[in-house]
């Protein structure tokens, strides 16, 4: 895999700048949390599920680097039948 340095190489001077911009931001996760589906008021808990599934984990290897564990965030929704779970 790739360094957080050879990473950050691959992108442009604007995104780095923009990331710097973001990561400056106070209160981005929550602020990145309320703006999926705006429209649907509430459900806080339900909507940083969401974003923490679209951007994903990071991948990890065990200490003895023999196993790799994906880092993907699953997300089970549970609720009334005909309440957009899906």
């Amino acid at each position: 895999g790739l360094t957080a340095a050879e990473v950050a190489m691959e992108f442009t001077s604007e995104e780095r700048e923009d990331i710097r911009r973001m990561h400056a931001t106070p209160q981005l996760y929550t602020k990145m949390a309320n703006s999926l589906a705006p429209n649907i008021f509430g459900h806080p808990e339900i909507k940083r599920g969401i974003l923490l599934q679209l951007l994903g984990g990071v991948h990890k290897t065990t200490p003895d680097k023999l196993n790799t564990l994906r880092g993907d965030i699953n997300v089970c929704i549970v609720g009334d039948p005909s309440t957009a779970k899906s």
